[in-house]
């Protein structure tokens, strides 16, 4: 069944397990991941980044609702780091039922007045909100944008955050990276931050 992002992740939360989103840039891999989460019974995001977006076609995106739909498990269909207003607004329009708006480069400030922006638009048609606070990291050329230092999101960011733009969810920094690690790099994840927001975000 197709349901909004917001729907899932809180039923995750209640019962404390995690659900996979993967970044689907073509029908073989929504036909593979739809398969075999059906097949485990596990709920699922499937997550279209605009450019993967462009690369499939508007077509694309049909088909996906349409698998969604008729899914025996509950279904989100994900806008990725959504870099624009505009970008959004259109993957609303087009049948997403969650959308991320990534202004994690912009100041603080800029970033609550665009994402506040997209929240009061998204939920008057029952589409979820996803912002981020503090840019992901980045190892590789092939991954998405990120940052080259590592950056870690401030729990009281987190909490202001939150409180002046109603997302429904954060993507936060805590040591990840977008792209392949290579193996001489040590991934320095802080599970102790991730504990400390998730306390503070309740």
């Amino acid at each position: 069944m197709l349901v909004s992002g917001a729907g899932i992740l809180e039923v995750a939360r209640e019962n404390s397990f995690a659900v996979p989103a993967f970044n689907v840039s073509d029908y073989a891999m929504l036909k593979g991941l739809m398969e075999v989460a059906q097949e485990a019974e596990a709920p699922l995001i499937v997550a279209i980044h605009p450019d993967e977006l462009e690369h499939v076609g508007a077509q694309f995106l049909p088909a996906a609702i349409a698998w969604a739909h008729g899914a025996s498990i509950p279904v989100a269909i994900h806008l990725d780091h959504g870099a624009t207003y505009g970008q959004v607004l259109l993957a609303i329009q087009s049948g997403f039922t969650s959308v991320m708006i990534d202004k994690s480069f912009a100041p603080f400030e800029e970033n609550v007045a665009q994402t506040s922006r997209v929240v009061r638009a998204a939920p008057a048609v029952g589409v979820s909100v996803e912002a981020e606070l503090g840019p992901i990291g980045v190892s590789d050329k092939y991954g998405e944008t990120g940052s080259e230092e590592i950056l870690y999101t401030d729990p009281d960011d987190a909490e202001r955050f939150i409180e002046a733009t109603g997302a429904d969810s954060l993507a936060i920094a805590i040591g990840t990276r977008h792209g392949l690690c290579p193996s001489e790099v040590k991934p320095e994840l802080k599970l102790d931050l991730l504990a400390r927001i998730k306390e503070r975000l309740g």
